[in-house]
């Protein structure tokens, strides 16, 4: 009763196996939970790139107006000075009398008209100097200036304008001269009008511009020089800023067309700016606009706290769908389960009481199903495993009885079969052998039929008998050391008188590296015997070929024969009892089909294995692995 009680609990654990318990439920939890959080970082962090991407495009965008602008207002201004010195050459005076001292008033009136000329030179073909004016007291003078008028000059005979670098006076405000041609009537030059310009307009100009909070603007030249800049003692010092990676930016050689032109880089001052330019070709000057990155990315990183706020929230709105999964779905799961648990245990008079409404409820309903009819199985399964019992202690018994009713025939079917069968071979013998040349010979060939088919028959009784001891487990193993070749020798004189005379051959290969064999030689015999005899038989013509090697630590023996072979159909069943295969040819109907069988016995017996391979037409072969030492 109580192993019986075992094996039903045991039967209901396999039904409800307790192998990662409570991992379903969490794992799916888990994996719902993380999908969500994932698509909710997903799509921040794509927004967050894009809303980044957008935000550089927008501030660049707005600082190239910035400085594209900027760079606008300045060179118009220097254009309008350079307008209105070309004016200034077309006078009256010039047209008429030439560069004479009556030019200076022209001169003056262009001085009040230009705030920012500070000085007027009006220099004749040969370049001497004819008209002067000035506002300032004395002339600017500055070093280089000399080797500067004369390119103005220069520049300005040849019928062009010449913008010059900028210079500084006296260690404060910056200068830059321009000159342009001075003419009677078109191509008639008669000189080269040049004027001093104060830049400190365009430092004006400059400083006016604004950018955000704290965002600036400043003027630099190719060389790197600072024309103007907020901070005016950086343009008194004469910083050079040519260093500055947005000012190589500005002015590399070959700029690519689609290079961006707004850089996050380091300021004059060291510190982190988003920088913009735009060039003044007609000047070689650029104008650069600058922000801190602080300040440039202040709207990003207010959509970073959008987004991340955004991102709680739905991460808030994740745990509050997880809690309610949990309450709706995992709970009534980790219930179902314990109950199944104790259903598993045995406790079949549990029932699961869940009221979900759902899918849940229903699969719960169907345990207590599957649990009455289980707890229904188990009351009548006592009666049963009882009856079934009893039923098989009769057929126990009754095997018993039948086998000692085997054991009593066969000992019987021995000496009854055995004893008048020896008696028969031994006087048919003895009636050849006194009788012989004094009875016809038609009577000798009858008891020579006679004394052959007694001797067959007591070899169909001794295979029988040998079958069913091995059947019955009685056939003993008498372990012995001996060589192969003296087995084998033995069982080709047996079988030699079988061949045909002249038509058949048999042919034996023994490797010579095979050791001495410790097992049953006379089980062995019997088997080489049973193979040859079986080829032997089936061969017209051709050979009969015993072949043995030492391979992987054991004996391998093969019988082939080149006779009329077994169908493939009849191969599955060729090493049972009392089944012949069907095929054609000398020995058809001789035996019982007990050979191959009592020889695959006598090979397991010997702990080794036996195979065929057949065609018909073509032969047999087959292959014998035994072990050097029985048991080994």
């Amino acid at each position: 009763m109580k192993r019986m009680e075992e094996t039903v609990r045991s039967r209901l654990v396999g039904l409800f196996p307790r192998r990662r318990r409570g991992r379903l439920v969490r794992d799916y939890f888990l994996i719902s939970v993380f999908l969500i959080l994932a698509g909710l970082i997903a799509s921040a962090l794509v927004e967050l790139y894009f809303r980044y991407q957008e935000s550089q495009e927008s501030i660049a965008l707005l600082q190239q107006e910035v400085a594209s602008s900027a760079a606008f207002k300045i060179e118009s201004f220097l254009q309008e000075i350079k307008a209105a010195l070309k004016t200034a050459t077309k006078s009256r005076e010039i047209a008429v009398k030439g560069l004479v001292p009556e030019y200076k008033f022209e001169l003056e009136r262009l001085l009040l008209t230009a705030p920012a000329i500070t000085e007027l030179v009006a220099v004749d073909a040969e370049g001497v100097t004819r008209v002067k004016a000035s506002r300032l007291r004395s002339a600017l003078t500055h070093v280089g200036r000399s080797s500067e008028i004369s390119e103005s000059f220069r520049r300005a005979m040849q019928g062009g304008s010449h913008f010059g670098p900028v210079y500084f006076v006296r260690g404060s405000e910056p200068y830059m001269s321009i000159a342009v041609p001075m003419e009677r009537f078109a191509g008639n030059t008669i000189g080269a009008l040049q004027a001093e310009v104060n830049l400190k307009y365009i430092g004006e100009v400059v400083s006016n511009i604004k950018v955000g909070k704290a965002g600036y603007a400043y003027l630099v030249t190719r060389s790197g020089g600072l024309v103007a800049h907020p901070d005016v003692s950086l343009v008194l010092q004469r910083r050079n800023v040519a260093q500055l990676e947005q000012v190589k930016a500005a002015f590399q050689a070959n700029p690519n067309v689609g290079k961006p032109k707004a850089v996050v880089t380091r300021s004059l001052q060291g510190t982190k700016v988003f920088s913009s330019y735009a060039l003044i070709r007609s000047l070689d000057w650029a104008v650069f606009i600058e922000r801190p990155v602080a300040e440039a990315y202040e709207p990003l990183y207010a959509s970073i706290l959008r987004t991340s706020g955004v991102l709680l929230f739905g991460l808030g709105m994740a745990l509050v769908v997880g809690l309610f999964v949990a309450r709706r779905v995992v709970r009534p799961l980790q219930t179902l389960r314990q109950g199944v648990e104790r259903i598993g245990d045995g406790d079949l008079s549990f029932r699961l009481e869940l009221k979900t409404g759902d899918e849940i409820e229903v699969l719960a309903e169907e345990f207590n199903k599957m649990t009455r009819a289980l707890q229904e199985s188990y009351a009548n399964l006592e009666q049963k495993v009882a009856a079934r019992t009893q039923e098989l202690r009769l057929a126990n018994q009754r095997l018993d009885e039948a086998s000692k009713h085997k054991s009593q025939f066969l000992a019987n079917v021995s000496h009854e079969l055995r004893t008048p069968l020896n008696a028969i071979i031994g006087f048919t013998r003895l009636v050849l052998r006194k009788t012989e040349g004094q009875i016809p010979e038609l009577q000798r060939e009858n008891l020579q039929k006679v004394l052959i088919s007694a001797e067959h028959l007591l070899k169909l009784i001794n295979g029988l008998l040998d079958l069913a001891k091995i059947e019955a487990g009685r056939m003993e193993v008498s372990v012995e050391q001996f060589r192969l070749d003296e087995v084998v020798e033995t069982a080709v004189s047996t079988v030699e008188p079988m061949l045909e005379d002249g038509k058949v051959r048999l042919v034996t290969e023994i490797a010579a590296d095979i050791p001495t064999l410790n097992t049953d030689r006379q089980k062995l015999e019997e088997i080489l015997l049973n193979l040859l005899s079986n080829a032997a038989k089936f061969t017209e013509q051709g050979e009969v070929r015993l072949k043995a090697w030492r391979e992987d630590q054991g004996l391998k023996l093969v019988v082939s024969d080149t006779g009329v072979g077994i169908k493939k159909e009849a191969l599955g069943h060729i090493f049972e009892a009392f089944r012949q295969a069907d095929v054609s040819g000398p020995g058809r109907s001789a035996g019982t089909g007990l050979g191959l069988a009592i020889v695959k016995r006598l090979v397991d017996l010997l702990g080794g294995n036996i195979s065929v391979e057949s065609e018909v037409g073509k032969g047999s072969k087959f292959t014998l692995s035994l072990p050097f030492v029985l048991g080994g």
